[in-house]
């Protein structure tokens, strides 16, 4: 395994005991049997690692999600698999990797959901990336501040949050748009 990956795999097991900001590089680099130098070879700081982690996360199954809720419920998963370690990423200054992970998965989650709505190919794929980019930067921050804030997470918590929304929102969003580019 590359030394990056195993300082990754270090660092997120760290975690789910302590918070980031009790984490050291020497206790990091201790955990993982190389030396200080071999840390900044590769990394700036914990937070550069931390980034690291982020970008190699994936949510299991989430391409095979066909709604919102599925979608919610897959999130939740992840979060409860790794609650501790999500958790201690929310109370740090890396709370912002959290949030732009979350914001990427529903990114490409609502885009998906867009490509299979017959009615989306009439519009321009510039058009469907802004109604993807919309939905999932309101998804993913209400996500964040649900798991950041509420004491008791549920998943019917989660998706109560979202509650307001109608089932087919991406679809009258796209209706939307098309009746006010056909006038």
């Amino acid at each position: 395994m590359k030394t990056e990956y195993r300082f990754a795999e270090a660092l997120k097991e760290m975690m789910s005991e302590v918070s980031l900001d009790s984490i050291s590089v020497t206790s990091l680099c201790k955990k993982c049997k190389v030396n200080r130098q071999t840390f900044y070879y590769h990394f700036h700081d914990i937070y550069d690692l931390l980034t690291l982690v982020f970008l190699n996360e994936e949510i299991p199954d989430v391409e095979n999600a066909k709604t919102i809720n599925e979608l919610l419920r897959l999130v939740f998963k992840y979060y409860t698999k790794n609650k501790n370690f999500v958790d201690a990423t929310l109370s740090s200054a890396g709370k912002e990797l959290f949030e732009e992970f979350t914001n990427n998965v529903c990114y490409k989650t609502f885009l998906r959901f867009i490509a299979n709505i017959q009615e989306s190919k009439r519009l321009h794929i510039n058009d469907r990336k802004a109604i993807a980019r919309f939905y999932a930067l309101a998804y993913s921050r209400s996500i964040v501040y649900y798991l950041s804030t509420y004491k008791t997470k549920t998943i019917d918590g989660l998706i109560n949050c979202f509650a307001f929304e109608p089932n087919n929102v991406l679809e009258e969003a796209i209706y939307r748009l098309l009746t006010v580019r056909s006038k």
